[in-house]
């Protein structure tokens, strides 16, 4: 790991440890994981229906494999689903959520 990716996921860890809350991730081959994640419900427009999204700021190393579409988060007694994923070279991911029927 160069010195440029250390740096960054040490930040990623810090801001993980210092906003992040515990959500229960359900991925869709199987298990869950009780992990630390940032959650940010996000109240702008989507193009998609239900047009109303949520955020999630992962660490991938916190994971037991790779997100994929159609995983699950379980936060505060609310369920979302992955639909989209935008990971980083860093090893850190936004997960975009709908909130599950």
């Amino acid at each position: 790991m160069s010195g440029w990716e250390a740096a960054v996921s040490g930040l990623n860890a810090a801001v993980v440890k210092t906003f992040g809350r515990e959500v229960l991730y359900l991925p869709e081959a199987g298990g869950q994981a009780a992990i630390r994640a940032v959650f940010q419900a996000v109240r702008e427009a989507e193009g998609a229906s239900p047009g109303v999204y949520a955020v999630l700021f992962v660490r991938l190393v916190d994971l037991a494999a790779p997100p994929v579409r159609g995983d699950e988060v379980d936060i505060g007694g609310v369920h979302y689903k992955v639909f989209d994923i935008e990971a980083d070279a860093e090893g850190a991911a936004v997960l975009k959520l709908r909130q599950a029927g």
